[in-house]
């Protein structure tokens, strides 16, 4: 704001300094051409005193005058003196003052009696070098040539007046400037004349030299319509003083500024449209100092040399254009000080040399007024020079500390598991590290002028949402968890810090949390597993409460009866069959609980040959049938076109088929049937078991594969079991490198579709074993 106000005032200035000097001017050219007025009304009175003087003295001296002659030549006299006085309204009559009233008694003038003031004259006659007498006349009074009234010298001192307080204030100004530019680069105080000269060697410095670039651009920018507004002044001068200066001078100077303003219009249109360098040399800063200051020297020329032949409203055209073209000038090439100097200068300083060897003392003062305007353009000068390169030089200053901070924020990302971020005022980041731009998905420069708000445009969840509501009402925040994608499409979640500052721009710090939030949520899920492993297992012990009682109660209480003697035989004979039976049961459930540990804990072994897979399906169903006859349920096995041959493990099949086909008779009521069947795919085979039974909703499809559960608890109630045969049946089928899919709906049953590897490879084979080892 202080540059604009100090740059609106240095305007004000030069405006204040140029109208001055202008209205100056105007009043010097009034003031010359009514002394020219002066002068020439001398000189008729003086040609008019003459031809009246010779007629009286014929008068007084000839014995018979001629008197018609003598009234002719009064007549011109007095002709003479209305042209001088320039009024024929009221005629200034110059009349003979006789010595007697009846000299002339026949004269009949109508002209008598209209008079001016005037004054007496005597002027001695001689004749023969013998005075003869005086002859008493009356002439107008003329003021001397050059007198001016009171007002007048009152406006010239007061001008005079404000002329030095102006340069008093420009002194001033410069001063002050100079200062505040030094204090602000913390270098010495530099003098008000080094505050004009001091752009010449700035562009010794770095700085400055990474300022030519944009000295140039600025100067390109606008040279365009600089080089427009000459060509109108010169073709507006150029009509202004066709009629009053020589053509011998004024063609070849209008010739030389036409070629010299066309070749740099020209030179701009050809290179307006090319980017400029980065990096621009003093020597091009020259040639463009050389070229403003030729352009310049013609403008000079045309104040100092047409001046003298011009008229004084030519001269007063003149002078404006000129002082204008010189503050145009300065004000367009102000970036490049070097160049408004030498155009300005070679305006300024021929005009001011050349009203100074002009006589009056109006000049003098008119040279010393383009002086003081120098001087004032100067002060403009370096004011807005400097307010250019603080601007430019800030900017610079901006862009290396954001590439200083970025080297830093790249170091710190290199060495620390954190990186730094940081927005402008309105919210767009700036210099993003390599690392965030990755988390975030975009490529280098992706993020750099980009809000959070875009970033995050699309996301779902509540965490994006309340940091958003957090930065729009500028409350910091600490840990904020976003999820996000990173540049390979994978889930990220980054921790953000930020804090903002009176400027509205927000700095902070950022993490990639990924690897805790996965920890987290593992530890979240085995904390899950565990609590339904414990669940599982409660309903395990719960489930199989039942299960071990039974078969341990029948040997404990058929044992006990034994012991007690005085028992049929037929009786003991039966007591020891419940006893087997309860064992034997027994036995299977301890069974299926070891096998279930053994698949979990990885070290169920196979033993693999090669067998007709119909063999073991058709002695599956047979091994079951009594239980499905005695559930009054019937099991279909359905041919296949060709023998099946598979290597696996017999046993291991043997009881999937077992638990799968068991489970199907358990869960289907009375009158239902089962169907199994087998056939072979390209490398695999594929075995369905389909029956009517009760069925499983979609939501306890996966529980029934869980360990020592059933589809719904209130089943194990209704159906015994511990719940261990599908999923042996899905372990084992696993680690033959088989599936077990299931599909299933309440009231109309289940199909479960086993799907195996033929395992006939080579690799197989050898390693196949058999089962009798």
């Amino acid at each position: 704001m202080d540059s604009v106000r100090n740059g609106r005032r240095a305007y004000i200035a030069v405006a204040v300094c140029l109208i001055s000097l202008l209205v100056f001017v105007g009043f010097f050219i009034h003031s010359s051409e009514r002394e020219q007025q002066r002068l020439a009304e001398a000189e008729l009175t003086a040609v008019a005193n003459g031809i009246a003087t010779l007629a009286v003295f014929e008068l007084k001296t000839s014995p018979a005058p001629n008197l018609p002659r003598l009234l002719q030549q009064l007549a011109v006299a007095d002709d003479l003196l209305r042209i001088a006085f320039q009024d024929n309204e009221t005629a200034k009559t110059y009349e003979v003052v006789r010595s007697s009233n009846d000299l002339f008694p026949d004269l009949d003038d109508p002209r008598r009696g209209m008079r001016l003031d005037v004054i007496s004259l005597e002027i001695p006659v001689f004749l023969e070098g013998k005075l003869q007498g005086r002859l008493e006349l009356e002439k107008p009074v003329l003021p001397p040539p050059g007198a001016r009234s009171m007002w007048e010298h009152l406006f010239v001192s007061l001008l005079t007046l404000f002329a030095a307080l102006t340069a008093v204030l420009i002194g001033l100004r410069i001063f002050v400037v100079a200062r505040s530019s030094a204090s602000s680069d913390s270098r010495r105080p530099l003098s008000p004349l080094e505050a004009i000269v001091s752009p010449f060697r700035s562009h010794d410095s770095a700085d400055f030299a990474a300022l030519r670039p944009d000295q140039v651009a600025a100067v390109v920018r606008q040279a365009g319509f600089t080089m427009m507004v000459n060509l109108a002044n010169i073709s507006f001068l150029l009509a202004i003083l066709w009629q009053e200066v020589p053509l011998p001078l004024l063609i070849p100077w209008a010739v030389f500024v036409y070629l010299l303003v066309l070749a740099a219009l020209w030179s701009w249109w050809r290179n307006h449209k090319r980017p400029l360098p980065d990096k621009v040399s003093k020597r091009a800063l020259r040639r463009m100092t050389y070229r403003a200051g030729v352009l310049g020297l013609a403008w000079g020329i045309a104040l100092s040399v047409f001046f003298t032949d011009a008229s004084a409203v030519a001269r007063y055209i003149l002078i404006a254009v000129g002082l204008g073209t010189a503050a145009g000038g300065t004000a367009a090439l102000a970036p490049v000080p070097s160049a408004a100097i030498a155009f300005t200068s070679a305006i300024l300083v021929p005009a001011a040399l050349r009203f100074a060897t002009l006589e009056g003392d109006g000049f003098i003062t008119l040279a010393v007024l383009c002086v003081l305007f120098a001087c004032a353009m100067g002060a403009f000068l370096s004011q807005v020079y400097h307010a250019f390169a603080r601007n430019v030089l800030a900017r610079l200053d901006e862009a290396r500390h954001a590439e200083t901070l970025a080297l830093v924020m790249n170091t710190y990302e290199e060495q620390a598991s954190d990186w730094l971020w940081e927005t402008d005022s309105d919210g767009r980041l700036r210099a993003v590290p390599r690392r965030m731009e990755l988390l975030f998905g975009k490529n280098t420069g992706g993020l750099t002028g980009r809000t959070f708000r875009e970033i995050g445009a699309g996301s779902e969840g509540n965490a994006w949402y309340e940091l958003l509501q957090k930065l729009d009402a500028g409350q910091g925040f600490r840990g904020e968890v976003i999820e996000t994608l990173d540049h390979l499409g994978e889930r990220r979640w980054i921790s953000l810090s930020g804090r903002c500052r009176p400027g509205g721009e927000w700095h902070g710090v950022g993490s990639d949390v990924t690897e805790r939030e996965r920890a987290l949520a593992s530890m979240r899920e085995a904390i899950e597993a565990a609590e339904a492993a414990s669940r599982v297992t409660s309903a395990f012990l719960a489930t199989t409460s039942h299960e071990l009682r039974t078969p341990l109660n029948a040997i404990i209480g058929f044992s006990q009866m034994l012991t007690i003697g005085q028992l049929k035989p037929e009786k003991v004979k039966d007591y020891i069959q419940t006893i087997n039976s309860a064992g034997q049961h027994l036995l299977q459930i301890v069974n299926g609980i070891l096998e279930m540990a053994q698949i979990e804990a990885g070290s169920k072994r196979l033993f693999r040959e090669t067998f007709d897979l119909e063999e073991i399906v058709g002695a599956s169903v047979e091994f079951l049938s009594f239980e499905a006859s005695k559930a009054k349920v019937t099991v279909r096995v359905a041919p296949s076109a060709a023998p099946i041959r598979i290597c696996a493990d017999r046993q291991a099949l043997r009881q999937v088929l077992l638990n799968i086909i068991g489970n199907a008779v358990k869960f289907t009521p009375e009158g239902g049937s089962i169907d199994v069947a087998a056939r072979t795919l390209d490398d695999s085979v594929e075995i369905t078991v389909a029956d009517t039974g009760i069925g499983i909703s979609q939501r306890h499809i996966d529980r029934v594969f869980q360990p020592f559960a059933q589809a719904d608890d209130r089943l194990a109630r209704r159906y015994e079991g511990t719940g261990l045969g599908l999923s042996i049946a899905k372990g084992l089928i696993e680690l033959h490198g088989g599936s077990l899919l299931i599909r299933s709906r309440v009231g109309e049953g289940t199909t479960l579709t086993v799907t195996l590897p033929r395992g006939l490879s080579g690799n197989q084979l050898e390693r196949q074993e058999p089962a009798s080892q």
